[in-house]
């Protein structure tokens, strides 16, 4: 499938100020399952954009304003081709513990993603449920799907109910968040079996044959390394595994690796955020336009 993306970011401040940084997470990666096409960046006040890669492998664009404005939009403009892949489960007949003692022997290549992190703190709750749901005799990819859907039937998506500083133990007392939340307490309860996994950033399609949860903004789901040396992407908010409604930007240890922009500004104004995402199916008559 090939997609159409627009996001556009604006912060509007109720005074102007003096200067401001930014780092934007935008870009769709291109990698086995899709390619991106093309990709621009538009920004008001018009400035210099710089980019690298981070860490994580991830494409970063950096601006900076330094003089006196009252606002910053940024409009990123892409076109990703989806494709599918085979079953990644395929062949992999190991239990929850042999998975997690096999992973041990990676510890080093795999640290990022086995240790809790600033969003992925664990307790006591997270414990007790990732034991429940992650037994160590339980078949491996029988009990990861199993968690994707328990998180689905229990926990309601319900937007502006939880904000970035969340944590999964307060979606566990709400049992109410968004995809954020869902992939944080997912990764978190794999973590402590010992699976290691990641936060996924990216945008999912919901159209008349696939209605999917998330395609208003940026949307977050779950890679789980699994012992063929593969990440597999499970989607808790739609109890899916990630296909090609799914546009892969960027991945890291939870969401602070990888905000769709971040920044700071010199100034003591207030901010206003607001966030637009459109992701269009482009037609086969369409693509070579």
């Amino acid at each position: 499938m090939r997609f159409r993306i627009e996001h556009t970011t604006s912060y509007t401040y109720d005074q102007p100020v003096s200067e401001a940084f930014s780092e934007l997470r935008l870009m769709p990666r291109t990698e086995a399952r899709q390619r991106l096409i093309h990709y621009r960046t538009n920004v008001r006040p018009p400035v210099l954009l710089e980019g690298y890669v981070d860490y994580f492998g991830n494409s970063v664009e950096t601006l900076s304003i330094p003089f006196r404005h009252d606002r910053v939009r940024a409009t990123s403009l892409c076109e990703v081709e989806t494709f599918p892949v085979s079953d990644p489960f395929r062949g992999i007949d190991m239990t929850v513990a042999e998975v997690a003692a096999l992973c041990r022997h990676h510890s080093m290549d795999l640290y990022d993603y086995l240790h809790p992190s600033r969003r992925v703190v664990h307790s006591t709750a997270q414990a007790e449920l990732s034991r429940r749901l992650l037994p160590p005799v339980a078949s491996f990819a029988e009990a990861v799907m199993d968690l994707n859907r328990h998180i689905f039937e229990n926990y309601a998506w319900s937007p502006g109910s939880t904000d970035i500083a969340s944590t999964p133990d307060d979606l566990l007392r709400t049992r109410q968040g968004v995809c954020q939340d869902f992939s944080h307490l997912m990764i978190g309860l794999l973590r402590l079996a010992g699976i290691p996994a990641r936060y996924v950033s990216g945008y999912i399609e919901s159209a008349p044959d696939a209605p999917l949860v998330g395609s208003a903004a940026s949307h977050a789901w779950v890679d789980v390394h699994c012992p063929n040396g593969h990440w597999i992407g499970l989607d808790p908010t739609n109890n899916i595994r990630e296909g090609l409604h799914h546009i892969r930007i960027g991945h890291g240890r939870d969401y602070g690796d990888v905000p769709p922009f971040k920044g700071t500004y010199r100034g003591n104004a207030g901010q206003t955020l607001s966030v637009e995402v459109s992701v269009r199916r482009r037609m086969p008559e369409q693509e070579d336009r």
